[in-house]
Formats: structure tokens, C-alpha cells, sequence
């Protein structure tokens, strides 16, 4: 286990798959091609700036897992797989740009976001439009398995928002219900990139589920970690708005641990601060707060444990590069300070 203590980049770990990732960003613009002058203006600023193809990559180490053929027929495999990754990606940046107008966000990427710079009417019906192009995507390029499983995920990531919107606010919420919005919310998504890449390439029943429960421990550790950085992290180095889970009284597992932690008459202070209008000052109080009493250390012990359970859950596989990726992902995702 010691060489998963190393720092390696994002780079190295995609190594396996490193020459079809390469690939992705020019087949998201592909997908996305429209005859609409603003739509393709919009388009390309989004994607200007590249994220960590996360959700490409897991398709792709899924799929390498096996390193065999696809399952079924028709096409190039290759195009075939390299579609289906890249679909996961435009998906995924639908999600980005429609959090990002609920939770009035102005960073994302290290630039303006799509709301700020184009108004909300524009960034929902890109959003939308992004949407639709990632389901016909999967449609053509997946079969009736990969299909029905996107469409259940994007059922739930749907029904995580609405859970958490509904739960802003709430000084009750638990660590419990907290673990189930953002399992909805971001795990599910995660896990359904790599059992999606697994099934494409003829992983069994019980390999799928395996990859699926890799995929939904791995994403709750991302998602905890993430949370943690939203009070941590540097802007510049983060890429996003520090602080905007505060900000929209989204309670998240730092607060929730220090909520816990305090008695009843500091946890009306600490209310009393959530819900002002302090701006960079209530951000920076909170971050005190969580630090001094160890709710940010308890959160990431926490991520660190669905960490281990995500790896767990690869012994069942073969040793191979990229289950060594993997293995490496898991570290990565709870070191990283972006």
C-alpha cells in the first residue's frame, strides 16, 4: 500500500488510458456541434477550461479493467467507448452549469460562469441542451444495460438537488441524510461512469456491482473531501467560489459535525452566523469554527474511510494498471487541494 501514499498527478494515474482521454475534449465539442451561433459560443467557453475528466477516465479504466472487446455489437468499439466517455463528461457539465445558477456561483474554472457572464436563461437552456445531446449520446453508443442504468443515475443526481434544496437550512440534518444527498447527488453519477466502462467490455453481474460499489465509495470520499475544500481550499488554486455551500445554506459535514459538537447556546451563534449576511467575514468565521473544534479533521477521517471501502472493493479484480489507477484515483481524490 505504500506507493498509494505517493503524490502522483492526474497524468500518471490515467496512464492506461491516457491516449483515448486525450481524445475526450474534441469529442464533448463534437457531440455538442449545433447550428445555434450563441449555443456553440456558450459551448465553447464552458469547455475552454478542462476539468479533471473524472467521469471520462473511470469509463475508460472501467472498460481497461478487462481489457477485452465489447459486449454486443456494432461499430467500432473503440468510437463506440470513446462516445460513451465522453457523454458521461457533457452530463456531468449540465449539472455544473445548473448548480451553478441555483447556488448563484461566479467561479467555475478559474472563469466567470455561464450565469454571470451570459444570464440564467442561457446557462439553463445550455444546461438542457447539453443534456439532451449526453442521452442521445448514450442511446446510440451504449446498449439497453448502460442505457437503463444512465437513466436511473440521472433520475437520482435529479432527486439529490431536489433533496438538498429542500434541506438548506435545516440545523437538524444529520450526517446520515447528508451521506444519502450527496451518495444521490455525485456517487451515483461516479459510480455509473465506471460500471458503465465495465459492462461496455463484458464485465459479469457480480464485476459490475463490484465496479458500481467502487464507484459510490469513491464518489462519497470526493464529495466529503470537496466539502471540506469548500472551507480549505484557495480560490485561485480551487477553481471555484470558496464558501458557496455557506452562502446558499447548504449544510455540508464540517458544519454538520460542528453543529454536534457545540452546545445548544453556541449552536445558536453558529446559526445565527450561517444565516447573515457577512459575506467574506461569515466565511472566514465558520472556517475558524470548524477548524478550532476538529469538525474539518472528522470529515475527512470520514472520507478517508469510504476511501478504503472503494478500494476494498477492487480486490475482488485481477492486479493491472488500471486497477492500479484506480487504487491511485481513491488516494488522489482525498490529497488534492482542487
Amino acid at each position: 500500500m505504500g506507493t498509494l501514499r505517493q503524490k502522483t498527478s492526474l497524468e500518471d494515474i490515467y496512464a492506461p488510458v491516457q491516449e483515448k482521454l486525450k481524445k475526450v475534449p474534441d469529442t464533448v465539442l463534437a457531440i455538442l456541434t449545433s447550428p445555434n451561433d450563441l449555443a456553440g459560443e456558450v459551448i465553447r467557453y464552458f469547455f475552454s477550461r478542462q476539468g479533471k475528466l473524472l467521469r471520462p477516465a473511470l469509463t475508460l479504466l472501467g472498460a481497461e479493467m478487462f481489457n477485452r472487446g465489447p459486449s454486443g455489437s456494432g461499430g467500432d468499439p473503440e468510437r463506440r467507448l470513446l462516445h460513451l466517455a465522453s457523454a458521461f463528461e457533457v452530463f456531468h457539465s449540465a449539472t455544473l452549469i445548473h448548480d451553478d445558477i441555483i447556488d448563484s456561483a461566479y467561479i467555475r474554472r478559474h472563469i466567470p460562469t455561464i450565469n454571470v457572464k451570459w444570464g440564467p436563461e442561457v446557462a439553463v437552456l445550455v444546461g438542457d441542451y447539453m443534456h439532451d445531446r449526453a442521452n442521445r449520446t448514450i442511446f446510440y453508443h451504449g446498449d439497453e444495460k448502460i442505457m437503463a442504468l444512465f437513466l436511473q443515475t440521472a433520475g437520482t443526481v435529479c432527486d439529490g438537488e431536489i433533496h438538498e434544496i429542500k434541506e438548506k437550512d435545516n440545523f437538524n440534518l444529520t450526517e446520515e441524510e447528508y451521506i444519502e444527498i450527496i451518495t444521490k447527488k455525485t456517487a451515483e453519477l461516479l459510480a455509473c461512469t465506471v460500471e458503465a466502462g465495465g459492462l461496455f467490455a463484458g464485465a459479469t453481474p457480480e464485476q459490475a456491482a463490484a465496479l458500481k460499489r467502487f464507484g459510490r465509495n469513491f464518489g462519497i470520499a470526493f464529495q466529503i473531501t470537496d466539502d471540506c475544500l469548500d472551507f480549505t481550499g484557495q480560490e485561485q488554486e480551487f477553481g471555484k467560489t470558496l464558501g458557496k455551500d455557506c452562502a446558499v445554506g447548504v449544510l455540508t459535514l464540517p458544519l454538520i459535525r460542528l453543529i454536534h459538537l457545540v452546545d445548544e447556546n453556541k449552536k445558536g451563534q453558529v446559526f445565527k452566523i450561517f444565516k447573515s449576511e457577512m459575506g467574506t467575514r461569515k466565511y472566514e468565521t465558520l472556517y475558524a469554527m470548524v477548524t478550532e473544534t476538529g469538525a474539518i479533521d472528522y470529515a475527512m477521517a470520514r472520507a478517508r474511510e469510504f476511501s478504503d471501502r472503494a478500494r476494498l472493493e477492487l480486490a475482488v479484480f485481477c492486479d493491472s494498471p488500471a486497477k492500479q489507477s484506480l487504487e491511485q484515483l481513491v488516494q488522489y481524490v482525498i490529497e488534492r487541494k482542487r
